[in-house]
C-alpha cells in the first residue's frame, strides 16, 4: 500500500513540474516585446527600424510621437516669434534673430526629430540634425521679415559621454555667452533639464526668449515666473499607462494586432481600459502618445489636468503575476526618474506585473546589456535603448 501512494505521490510531482516547465517553457523568441518611449529607429532617415519590430508577433513600440513633438516645438518657437515685439525681440538691431540650439543626443532618434522640428519651423533646416549643420532662413514680424540664424549648436555629452548633459549645457551657454553676447536672441533646447541649466548660467540674459521640452515641474515653474516662454509634454503618464496595459493585455493573450489597432480603448478581461490622446501607427507597429505645448497661458488648465488614469484598475494578485524585465537607459535622467519611471512603477504595481530593472549609464548599451542574464525567468520585457540604433543588439540578448 505504502508503495502504491509512493508512485501515485510520484506521478503527481512529475506531472506538477510538468507543467510547470511547460508555463516557463515559452521560448524566449516569441514572449512579449515593448520597446518604449524611444522608438528603434534609423538615425540616417529618421524612421522606425521595421527589422527590429517585427521580431515576433508580440514586439511593437510605445511611447512619444516623437515627429510630431518636434513639429510641436517648432510651432512654439515661430508662433512666440511671430506675435513677439520686434524691438524687444532682436537684441542688437542687426535684423538677424539669432539662437542657440542645446542638442540631447546625436545617437537618439527624438532628440534628432526635435532639432530637425525647431530648425524646419525657423528655415534653417539643411537637411541634416547635426551640430552647426544649417542654413541662413527668415520669419516674418508684423510687417517685416528678419533673417533667422543658428549661431551655434552642440551636442550636450559630458566626460564619460553621458547624453543630455545639463552640466555640459551650462558650460556650453557660459561660452555661447562670452563669445556671442547680444547676438543671441533666444534660446531653444532639446529638453527642460538642459534649458533650465542654461537660465542658471550666470550672466544669462533676462527675459531673453527660452524654449525647453517635458514640462519637468521646474520648467513649469520657471514658465510660470516667465524666465521660460514654453515647453512640450510629451505625456509622460499616458506613455506609462500605455505601455503597461500593452504588456498586460499581450500577456494575457491580446494579440499584437488587436493592441495596435485598438489602443486600450476596449477594456480587457480585467475591465482595464484607458482614453488617451493617441495615433495607432499600425504600419510602424507602433502606438504613439501624442505631445501638447505648455505656455504660460495654458499653464494652470495643464497643471490640473494631471493624474493617473483612473482606467486602470488594480488586478487580484492570486495566479496573475508576471514577471517582467525592464530596461531604464539612464535612471539619473531628470525625464526618466522623475516622471517616466515612478509613473512606471505605479501601473505596474496595478497591473501585477513583477518588474526587474536594469538601469544604465546614459551613454552606453553595454553597460545594460551585459547585465541581461538569464532571461527564461521572465514572462515579458520591456526596453529603453540608449541609442536607438541598437535594437538589434538587445534581441540577441533576449535568445
Amino acid at each position: 500500500m505504502k508503495k502504491i501512494v509512493f508512485e501515485l505521490l510520484s506521478c503527481l510531482l512529475l506531472v506538477s513540474c510538468a507543467k510547470k516547465e511547460t508555463l516557463i517553457q515559452i521560448p524566449n523568441s516569441e514572449k512579449p516585446i515593448i520597446f518604449y518611449n524611444r522608438q528603434p529607429g534609423n538615425i540616417a532617415t529618421g524612421k522606425a527600424d521595421m527589422s527590429i519590430l517585427t521580431h515576433n508577433d508580440a514586439t511593437f513600440f510605445v511611447g512619444p510621437d516623437a515627429r510630431g513633438g518636434g513639429a510641436l516645438q517648432g510651432a512654439l518657437v515661430s508662433d512666440f516669434l511671430e506675435s513677439a515685439d520686434p524691438e524687444k525681440l532682436d537684441r542688437n538691431k542687426d535684423g538677424i534673430l539669432g539662437y542657440v540650439l542645446c542638442i540631447g543626443s546625436d545617437t537618439q532618434l527624438d532628440a534628432l526629430l526635435r532639432t530637425e522640428g525647431v530648425r524646419k519651423a525657423l528655415g534653417t533646416w539643411n537637411g541634416s540634425a547635426q551640430e552647426r549643420k544649417t542654413k541662413s532662413g527668415s520669419i516674418k514680424i508684423g510687417q517685416t521679415i528678419f533673417q533667422t540664424q543658428e549661431i551655434d549648436s552642440k551636442v550636450m555629452k559630458d566626460k564619460n559621454g553621458t547624453a543630455w548633459s545639463a552640466k555640459t549645457a551650462s558650460e556650453m551657454m557660459t561660452y555661447w555667452l562670452r563669445v556671442f553676447g547680444n547676438k543671441i536672441d533666444f534660446v531653444i533646447s532639446n529638453n527642460d533639464a538642459m534649458a533650465i541649466s542654461c537660465l542658471n548660467t550666470k550672466g544669462f540674459p533676462k527675459g531673453i526668449p527660452l524654449f525647453g521640452y517635458d514640462a519637468n515641474s521646474e520648467a513649469l515653474s520657471a514658465i510660470e515666473q516667465g524666465e521660460m516662454t514654453g515647453t512640450v509634454s510629451q505625456s509622460f503618464d499616458y506613455q506609462a499607462a500605455m505601455t503597461m496595459l500593452m504588456m498586460r493585455s499581450l500577456l494575457d493573450g491580446t494579440s499584437a494586432e488587436d493592441c495596435v489597432a485598438n489602443g486600450t480603448e476596449t477594456a480587457d478581461k480585467w475591465g482595464n481600459k484607458i482614453k488617451a490622446p493617441i495615433i495607432n501607427d499600425t504600419s510602424n507597429r507602433s502606438v504613439l502618445v501624442k505631445n501638447s505645448i505648455v505656455t504660460k497661458a495654458n499653464l494652470e488648465s495643464f497643471r490640473k489636468a494631471f493624474k493617473h488614469d483612473s482606467g486602470i484598475k488594480h488586478i487580484e494578485r492570486e495566479n496573475t503575476e508576471k514577471k517582467i524585465l525592464m530596461t531604464v537607459y539612464n535612471e539619473n535622467s531628470y525625464f526618466t526618474a522623475k516622471q517616466l519611471l515612478p509613473a512606471m512603477k505605479y501601473y505596474a504595481e496595478a497591473l501585477n506585473l513583477n518588474l526587474t530593472i536594469i538601469a544604465g549609464n546614459g551613454h552606453n548599451d553595454a553597460v545594460i546589456l551585459q547585465q541581461i542574464n538569464d532571461v527564461s525567468q521572465y514572462d515579458g520585457f520591456l526596453l529603453n535603448l540608449v541609442s536607438t540604433a541598437e535594437g538589434r543588439a538587445y534581441l540577441e540578448r533576449l535568445r
